[in-house]
């Protein structure tokens, strides 16, 4: 946004004048001859005798003018004559404010003034908005101080021969639903169309010739600076306008450049598309039938665009990539529109809902329920039925089936698939665009050649609704031709409906969205294809790489893509195993020393905690906090400890109140320290921190045991209660000897953690460790989160997940033997029997060996040193 802030100064061409009223107080039987001057030039002569008071009205004077006034007849012996002028304001009553000035024969100067007001500051011009200008004079704590009665403000601002005014009583203004790339002239004037100005007094010597000279060159640099930027906004102008389409090998490079230097050509280019193209009318939706219909009164349809029912003026119907009214684009319903909606809904034949908003965010709501709950089942709006069949929760959407019927027309009926988006922020876009690419995924999987136009709507029906609809045309559009004119059809949605794509994020969005779309193409696999994929995938011609390797060659290495600074501090290098493993500063696991008791974790409190308290924390430990498939941080990565990190690393467990711990790792493998042993028969104690061992469990393939953790410092006995589950078939090898094995030690935990059923346990988050906190840890995590994946929604991305990993720490999956070893897992856990994927089955209890507790005296018990010995030399699985 470019404007010019208003010079004020009295012009020429400013002719107003006024009205001056003069009192004088003398003596008996004295004449006065009272004379006026304007510079040098005598205006008016006026005698005046044998009077003691009396008052001139002295007219036609010229305000922010300096007079001489004088009068002729005082006594020579001194006395004083006394004149009173009374203030004038023009275009009001006379005011009169006295103020007596000793006047003697040699004359006294007085300032004819008007309402204008006193300024202290420069007028404050601001952009609140992209598109907007607000005009402030009170600025910086400074008050207006009139020369009398209150006046009114006038503004103006001037492009192109055009000119908009408003007069407030205040001198603040709002100039909205302006013009891109625009070069504004703003003026204010007072009441009288007076220019603002400050006074500047008359010279008649010769420094006034040097001054003007100055000031003529000085207006004459400040025209050329200005004719040359003009220019140089109008070949922006001219270049912004012809953003030529870009080509799918070229889209990263493009983001690039447009990105670069704060994402100035993302700025511009955005801002240069109309807000609102003017073509057709909307008078239909401002109709006082339809008004109550429009949740915002500023985002209306127009006629061209909205042409089906005729009690319906909200939505429009956008083209698609090559598919004219391939959508309906609408505003969420209101509580009065739901009816109207469901009609729309019904006579566009549509059977696909796309809603990208919640119902409420942020204590504002965005859209009213127009679905029945599981609870109510049915639901009657006007003249439809609307049933709900089932409803099925992803992480970051939820898809309901529902029956719309018309009861005028009661022997049809209709199925509509509704799936709601909840993972956008309530500001801001998505961080990830691969969850708008996974959305449009679900959306067409339920598409079919009788399907009407997919009615997408968010709260206004125009922000996220288009840039929905943008990332769906577009990458048709690279699919069919190998290129994208984002611009383009960005301004075609803006024509058919104002304000689609509505913010400068959302408008990169649809840029990255398409980058991850044409660099990574589609990895995500049904269950029920996985294994036909699969063996795809494995095939091999020659020497030539398979697709799964070429694959894996695609994931992005990251290197470097955040700082690890706290953890390359010196004194934080004898904490690190492994120094090409250091978790990245963004997500470390942050703890306090001096907090007392168990600190339950809150992911909702975590980022504040670490923004707020980072620098302040100077504790340091290696491990990273690891996105869930069902939320945020629900995993911890950590290296093994070290002696000199083991109270860190019960602390952490008890901060994060912790109920499960993955060991992956024996203490010592191949003559090398994995791991820190952190536990024993006897209770141990690390610094502050105590630990117990209350009961052990050891099966074929892995050691359940019971933990119990508690700090010294407490003053009430808190104790924080971990199963521990160590694996003991990854020994000395870089994978373990039976995918199987590690999948049903998962699910023992699901079961005992009881983290499918449970949106609390979700939260707290599982401690995973080896050696490094990589190696195995990101198997582990990566196999979790795709059972997880597979289990809810019958889909796994391998390739997906991996990539996320790799952003989250370092050395997470780094081989083709590791990235191989999850597609294998992922076929043991879901073989094919009868032509169809089924769940392998869980072992039978009967695996249990030994069961031991350290305390507590129970049959059937181990001594310490047999339990020793069953976990140096476990028994081969069955």
């Amino acid at each position: 946004m470019h404007f010019h802030t208003g010079q004020y100064s009295l012009t020429e061409s400013v002719n107003v004048t006024i009205a001056r009223v003069v009192h004088i107080s003398g003596f008996e039987n004295q004449t006065y001859t009272i004379r006026i001057k304007e510079k040098h030039n005598e205006i008016r002569v006026q005698e005046i005798s044998n009077q003691t008071a009396f008052e001139i009205l002295f007219e036609w004077l010229k305000p922010c003018t300096v007079y001489n006034i004088s009068v002729d007849g005082c006594k020579p012996n001194g006395s004083e004559t006394f004149i009173s002028s009374g203030k004038f304001y023009p275009g009001r009553i006379f005011l009169h404010e006295l103020e007596h000035i000793k006047l003697d024969s040699d004359g006294t100067y007085f300032t004819v003034t008007s309402n204008k007001p006193d300024f202290k500051s420069d007028i404050e011009v601001t952009h609140p908005f992209h598109n907007s200008l607000d005009i402030i004079c009170e600025n910086k704590g400074t008050k207006i101080v009139w020369n009398g009665e209150k006046g009114t403000f006038m503004a103006e601002i001037t492009y192109n021969g055009e000119t908009i005014s408003k007069n407030r009583t205040k001198c603040s203004f709002t100039f909205p639903d302006l013009y891109y790339l625009t070069t504004y002239d703003v003026k204010v004037f007072e009441s009288l169309l007076i220019l603002i100005c400050k006074y500047v007094p008359f010279l008649d010597n010769d420094k006034a010739v040097i001054g003007f000279l100055a000031f003529l060159i000085i207006v004459t640099s400040v025209a050329l600076l200005f004719v040359l930027f003009k220019i140089y906004l109008l070949k922006r102008k001219r270049s912004v306008s012809q953003v030529e389409p870009i080509y799918a090998d070229g889209l990263v490079e493009a983001y690039k450049s447009k990105i670069a230097d704060e994402a100035r050509l993302f700025m511009d280019e955005f801002q240069s598309i109309p807000r609102i193209f003017s073509n057709y009318t909307i008078k239909e939706a401002k109709k006082p039938e339809n008004q109550f219909k429009n949740r915002y009164v500023d985002i209306l349809p127009c006629k061209y665009h909205s042409s089906f029912h005729k009690e319906i003026s909200l939505p429009t119907i956008p083209c698609g990539y090559q598919e004219p009214k391939k959508y309906i684009a609408a505003q969420g319903p209101k509580d009065e529109t739901i009816g109207d909606f469901w009609r729309m809904v019904w006579e566009q034949k549509s059977s696909i809902i796309v809603m990208v908003t919640r119902c409420e965010e942020g204590n504002k709501i965005k859209c009213a329920q127009y679905w029945p709950s599981l609870d109510r089942e049915t639901e009657i709006f006007e003249d439809f039925v609307v049933k709900i069949r089932s409803e099925e929760h992803c992480p970051d959407y939820i898809i309901r089936h529902l029956i719309l019927t018309n009861k005028r027309e009661k022997a049809s009926e209709r199925e509509v698939t509704h799936i709601q988006f909840i993972s956008w922020p309530d500001h801001g876009v998505p961080g990830d665009p691969c969850l708008l690419l996974k959305l449009r995924r679900r959306v067409n999987s339920f598409k079919n050649f009788f399907s009407g136009p997919v009615v997408v709507h968010c709260s206004a029906g125009v922000g996220r609704t288009g840039t929905y609809i943008g990332i769906d045309a577009m990458i048709e559009s690279v699919e069919a031709e190998g290129r994208v004119d984002i611009y383009g059809f960005v301004a075609k949605q803006r024509r058919q409906r104002c304000l689609m794509v509505q913010v400068e994020a959302q408008y990169i969005l649809i840029h990255t969205a398409l980058i991850e779309h044409n660099q990574f193409g589609e990895t995500e696999v049904s269950l029920s294809e996985f294994h036909s994929v699969l063996n795809t995938l494995r095939q091999k011609d020659g020497s030539d790489p398979s697709l799964l390797e070429m694959e894996f060659l695609k994931l992005p290495k990251f290197k470097k893509w955040r700082t690890f600074n706290t953890g390359s501090i010196e004194d934080n290098k004898k904490k690190n195993r492994d120094s090409a493993v250091i978790p990245y500063d963004f997500n470390r696991v942050l703890f306090r020393l001096d907090i007392e008791g168990n600190q339950t974790s809150d992911p909702e409190d975590e980022d504040e905690y670490s923004s707020d308290e980072e620098e302040e924390s100077n504790e340091y430990i290696n491990a990273s906090f690891i996105n869930g498939y069902w939320c945020s941080k629900s995993l911890i990565a950590a290296q093994g400890p070290l002696p000199n990190t083991t109270e860190e690393f019960l602390l952490m467990l008890d901060q994060q109140q912790t109920k499960t711990l993955v060991m992956l790792t024996d203490c010592q493998e191949d003559g090398k320290d994995y791991c820190c042993q952190y536990w024993g028969d006897e209770k141990k104690t690390f610094g502050d921190m105590e630990i117990e061992v209350k009961k052990t469990e050891t099966f074929p393939t892995y050691v359940r045991r019971r933990l119990e953790i508690q700090s010294s410092k407490v003053t009430r006995k808190e104790i924080l209660e971990v199963d521990q589950y160590q694996f003991l078939k990854w020994k000395g090898r870089e994978l373990p000897e039976n995918a199987q094995e590690l999948i049903e030690m998962t699910r023992i935990i699901r079961e005992n953690g009881n983290y499918d059923n449970s949106k609390m346990n979700r939260n707290v988050p599982i401690v995973v460790h080896c050696n490094n906190g990589s190696s195995r840890t990101g198997i582990f995590c990566a196999l979790w989160n795709l059972l997880d994946s597979a289990y809810t929604e019958k889909l796994v991305d391998v390739f997906q997940e991996v990539k996320n990993l790799r952003k989250e720490r370092q050395g997470m999956v780094e081989t083709i033997e590791q990235y191989q070893f999850l597609y294998s897992a992922l076929e043991a856990a879901f073989p094919v029997q009868n032509g169809a994927v089924k769940t392998t089955p869980a072992k039978d209890s009967a695996q249990v060996i030994s069961e031991t507790t350290a305390l507590l005296t129970e049959p059937n018990s181990t001594s310490g040193a047999d339990q020793k010995e069953a976990e140096e030399f476990p028994v081969s699985s069955i």
